[in-house]
């Protein structure tokens, strides 16, 4: 893996040749090493040294380029399917109809609804609204902020709010967490966990709020990936080959909650809603999203999770390592190895989230982050199914 301080010179060198071609799908692998006076072999290299590769930097840099083009009326529809590289506009109009689930002019026209300054306030007003969380979850976290959280402390505030308790045995009796529990004392110190258990508070608490401002299947899938993320940590920290120290409370809370704002974008009295629905559906790559977001609704992805932990007064600590993923995912801070696996880690969980279910770029990627046997990790994704 990279080191915090290399630079990724070639990756960057490709994506500067991309923006300079007229049409940019039409640039080759061979091309672009020539362009670089690079052999073939030292080109190829250098990319998996920057853990990626030309088809992952090509890919990410049309897909980015299509969704951007369309956020204005200056790039005619046209003129966009040539440059992406089809024959076409038809071509190009069928395939993002089958990605998106509607038709490019469409996707343009939502995506101009209201000014990007009146989606924002109206985001942060929807997030200062949110009903507070339940007594079981307030007081989980007030523990918590007072280091009292013991196995008995946690049994006793669970078993006092039926609702969820039965969640947490619900959780706790998956296959992936291994025998059934007994009972909740059996769920929580031998399935789960402490902490675990106070970060499942937050993601049920969430949810109950927002049952009826979003889309059934947004709620369901997303929180049920929220609540997958623990055990993905578990597995990938086994399965990779460098010898990384992990801070493992709060890289799970990171995990947990870093797409939180998924909701808050989502939210039917969002102005821009609808485009974020169908950017969910027909957008596969996190960073390219995220990118996005940033453009159409003057706040990251990121950024709309950590306005509502912090409404909800959740971990100053957690929101400001999700400020700093934020960053690195933006190259305004240089990450180091453990960064670059959150990220992936969070790539996987929105990707098995959204319905994605061509994981060869994500398989192509853990490869790149030396992770073995993603087989295990793509059948753990597919639980959301």
């Amino acid at each position: 893996m990279n080191s915090p301080q290399t630079s990724l010179l070639v990756t960057e060198a490709v994506n500067r040749l991309l923006s300079e071609r007229e049409l940019p799908a039409s640039l080759t692998i061979e091309q672009c090493a020539s362009a670089l006076a690079m052999s073939m072999t030292s080109f190829r290299r250098k990319l998996t040294q920057e853990e990626t590769s030309y088809k992952l930097i090509q890919s990410k840099f049309l897909n980015e380029l299509c969704v951007k083009a369309l956020l204005t009326m200056q790039t005619k529809i046209d003129d966009l399917a040539i440059t992406l590289g089809y024959s076409e506009r038809a071509t190009f109009e069928r395939a993002f109809r089958k990605k998106f689930g509607i038709t490019a002019s469409q996707f343009r026209e939502l995506s101009l609804v209201c000014s990007v300054e009146t989606n924002s306030l109206k985001l942060t007003e929807i997030a200062e609204n949110m009903p507070p969380m339940p007594a079981s979850c307030r007081q989980l976290l007030l523990e918590k902020d007072r280091n009292n959280l013991n196995l008995q402390r946690v049994i006793e505030i669970v078993s006092q709010d039926v609702i969820f308790s039965g969640r947490i045995m619900g959780q706790a009796s998956k296959a992936i967490y291994g025998k059934t529990p007994k009972n909740i004392q059996e769920a929580i110190s031998r399935n789960l966990g402490i902490y675990t258990v106070v970060n499942f508070a937050v993601v049920f608490a969430v949810k109950d709020a927002l049952q009826g401002h979003l889309e059934q299947v947004i709620i369901e899938q997303y929180s049920q990936a929220f609540l997958l993320a623990p055990k993905l940590f578990q597995h990938v920290r086994k399965q990779i080959t460098a010898d990384l120290k992990f801070d493992i409370g709060l890289t799970e809370q990171v995990l947990v909650f870093s797409l939180l704002g998924v909701f808050l974008l989502s939210h039917k009295s969002a102005y821009r809603h609808e485009m974020m629905l169908y950017s969910l559906q027909g957008i596969d790559d996190l960073g390219s999203l995220n990118l996005h977001i940033r453009e159409s609704m003057g706040i990251s992805l990121y950024s709309a999770s950590s306005l509502m932990l912090s409404l909800w007064h959740i971990d100053a600590s957690l929101v400001k390592q999700i400020g700093h993923l934020d960053k690195v995912s933006q190259a305004i801070e240089k990450g180091n190895e453990q960064d670059e696996l959150v990220l992936f880690m969070l790539s996987c969980l929105y990707f098995a989230a959204a319905g994605h279910r061509d994981f060869s770029v994500l398989e192509q990627k853990a490869e790149l982050l030396n992770i073995q046997n993603f087989d295990e990790v793509m059948q753990l994704l597919l639980v959301l199914d």
